[in-house]
């Protein structure tokens, strides 16, 4: 009896502990872990049955963790992060600046490494590249061959304002007369800067307002296209109009390949002011008829000057006269005075022909003294004023009397003038 009570409790104790067993293989396999003891750890049967662990004690199957705390796949680092290649470095590039404390010697020789490089990378078309080599070899041992390379590079890169300043810079180091290695290559440099010299500058225009309407856009007279232009180095004259706006005119001088924007604000024309109409149609008749009666007073012609010319003439014949005849008037009374004394016929007829003489001399001299008193001393009338429109002609004013008068006279015993002035 006591031996089938101990094969019981040890039959009861087996299967208890598989119990045990099969409870703690579920948790086990949700969690992927490794599968669970076999039975065969549980106490030997060897022990009481009341030593076992009743199969309330076994931990519930709830008890394991879930399957969502393993970790998601989203934490692996993205494939964007990993670093880019480094480029590749060129060893032989020129640097931009001379190295220092380098003896005569080094120089020359950095200088030809330098001018060297500028000639392979010019080849290749870097010219970039070429123009710092070239001016790397330059400030090395300054000459005219780097400059005249360095002015090439710039032309080829298009910077021409810069090219035209590096030809000249090599034109002035190889000297007015250069070496006859440099003399080909001056005359393509003088050549080719005074191209470039002729560079169309670029001018941007800017009208405000942009919308106005026919705008047209003329430089010194000829329609050309904006609002972008090419113009040549120089002064010049914008002018642009435009319908219901003011010609707006704009002086212009650019130098050659120059950039430059202009503004040009054009000012709106006035819009012209309304006068109020004249009444004409109230106007008196009379006040009509008095206007188209009395036109304007026409100018009056200048007075003419008197000439005294005339009386100055015939006053110097007759005082010509006057001599004449006192010369000869003294030749007759000397012949006379000789006649008296030696009473002879040559003495007479001398005495007769002086004296005759003498006579129509004086004669002479009073008609020529008369005329010209006459014309000295009279007025002259004036000749007559165009008449003023409306107005009937003014007659001519007659000549007045003369303001002085001389009459001859003669006597038997001899002759003169008598003469009245009036003042």
């Amino acid at each position: 009896m006591r031996s089938g009570l101990f094969g019981l409790a040890s039959t009861s104790a087996f299967v208890v502990s598989g119990l045990v067993a099969l409870a703690s293989i579920a948790p086990a396999h949700a969690q992927g872990k490794p599968p669970a003891k076999p039975a065969a750890t549980a106490k030997p049967a060897a022990k009481p049955a009341t030593t076992a662990k009743p199969a309330t004690t076994a931990k519930p199957a709830t008890t394991a963790k879930p399957a969502t705390t393993a970790k998601p796949a989203t934490t692996a680092k993205p494939a964007t992060t990993a670093k880019p290649a480094a480029a590749p470095v060129d060893k032989t590039a020129c640097a931009t600046e001379p190295k220092p404390k380098l003896s005569d010697k080094q120089k020359k020789d950095e200088a030809k490494k330098a001018f060297g490089e500028g000639k392979t990378r010019f080849d290749k078309s870097d010219y970039e590249m070429a123009l710092t080599c070239f001016k790397l070899a330059d400030s090395y041992v300054p000459g005219p061959a780097p400059k005249y390379r360095a002015a090439l590079s710039l032309d080829k890169l298009g910077r021409i304002q810069e090219a035209v300043a590096a030809y000249e810079a090599f034109l002035t180091a190889a000297g007015p007369t250069p070496d006859d290695k440099y003399k080909e290559i001056a005359a393509e440099g003088k050549k080719r800067m005074d191209e470039l010299k002729q560079t169309p500058a670029k001018v941007k225009l800017a009208l405000a307002p942009a919308d106005a309407p026919n705008t047209k856009i003329t430089l010194d007279g000829v329609a050309v296209q904006g609002p972008e232009m090419s113009v040549p180095p120089g002064k010049h004259v914008l002018m642009i109009t435009a319908d219901g706006f003011d010609p707006a005119k704009q002086d212009l001088e650019v130098a050659f390949a120059e950039k430059r924007d202009v503004n040009v604000t054009l000012n709106k024309t006035p819009e012209p002011v309304a006068t109020a109409p004249t009444a004409t149609a109230t106007a008196a008749p009379t006040e009509t008829a008095v206007a188209s009666v009395v036109p304007t007073q026409a100018p009056t012609a200048p007075p003419v000057e008197k000439s005294y010319v005339p009386a100055y003439v015939t006053l110097g014949l007759a005082g010509a006269g006057a001599i004449v005849g006192g010369i000869f008037g003294g030749m007759a009374l000397s012949s006379k005075g000789n006649f008296d004394k030696t009473p002879t016929v040559e003495l007479a007829d001398e005495t007769d022909r002086n004296a005759l003489i003498a006579d129509m001399s004086f004669a002479v001299a009073l008609t020529f003294g008369v005329t010209g008193a006459v014309l000295l001393f009279s007025d002259v009338g004036q000749p007559s004023q165009p008449a003023k429109a409306g107005m009937a002609p003014q007659k001519a004013k007659k000549a007045s009397l003369p303001r002085g008068f001389i009459a001859p006279y003669a006597t038997p015993t001899g002759a003169g003038a008598a003469a009245r002035f009036t003042f």
